[in-house]
């Protein structure tokens, strides 16, 4: 799997609609609220990274954040987004952006979000380390990075990679894996890709780029989440670091 297959994806335009109909159904989730209203102040500016068609930062404006600029690799998300964000009347800017290498000055944000597991569909451990490290350049000095992950050793993925030798994540029969703990998940909307971590493999990340890690935690030890967000998403690993 390349980032050209992922792109591809969120651009199909199944994917792009699966994706604006959470922005009205899903919103934010109970512990991204908890998490963005610890972490950041109504009048930061924030980088909504992956925005999809714009359910975070819809959803941050709606709770009284007044500055976020959504960023997404694939066009059909940002072209979505600014649809919905004019609709509704929010007045925040959508633009295409590769994680990788992202087109701001150093020090131009208060905080980052880079929510729904967005970091991990990122194909390759090395180019998630360097999206970690971009957004360690776009922040300030002692701002926020709000993101999530699956978890490899939670209860349901830690009996998905309990058979080492299974094809699904196998290293040497799946050319289309990259590193141990990638997989393939088939959707009404055709393939995504999805790396699942282990909570050090992510640590070591995070540390790797300089950054710290402030706090960690499972989403359901945050907070009750609505049926909406639990049939939206897997229950996963919530983040924060500086």
């Amino acid at each position: 799997m390349d980032v050209e297959r992922v792109r591809g994806y969120f651009n199909e335009k199944s994917t792009v609609q699966h994706y604006a109909k959470a922005v009205a159904n899903v919103g934010l989730w109970e512990s991204e609220k908890l998490l963005f209203n610890r972490y950041f102040s109504r009048q930061d500016y924030l980088l909504d990274l992956g925005c999809g068609a714009g359910r975070a930062s819809v959803g941050l404006w709606e709770e009284g954040f007044e500055r976020v600029l959504g960023a997404d690799l694939a066009e059909g998300m940002v072209e979505e987004s600014r649809e919905i964000a004019e609709c509704l009347g929010c007045p925040f800017r959508f633009q295409r952006e590769d994680a990788t290498a992202l087109s701001f000055a150093d020090g131009s944000f208060d905080g980052v979000v880079f929510a729904f597991n967005g970091l991990m569909q990122i194909p390759g451990r090395s180019e998630r380390r360097k999206a970690l490290a971009e957004m360690r350049r776009v922040l300030r000095p002692g701002g926020h990075i709000v993101f999530s992950t699956l978890d490899r050793d939670d209860r349901l993925y830690s009996k998905v990679f309990a058979d080492a030798d299974d094809p699904e994540h196998d290293l040497a029969r799946n050319a289309n894996l990259v590193d141990f703990g990638d997989r393939h998940f088939e959707t009404e909307h055709g393939t995504t890709f999805m790396h699942v971590p282990r909570r050090a493999e992510v640590v070591e990340d995070l540390e790797s780029v300089g950054l710290s890690l402030v706090e960690d935690a499972m989403r359901s030890e945050l907070a009750r989440e609505s049926a909406a967000v639990r049939d939206f998403s897997e229950d996963c690993r919530m983040w924060v670091a500086r």
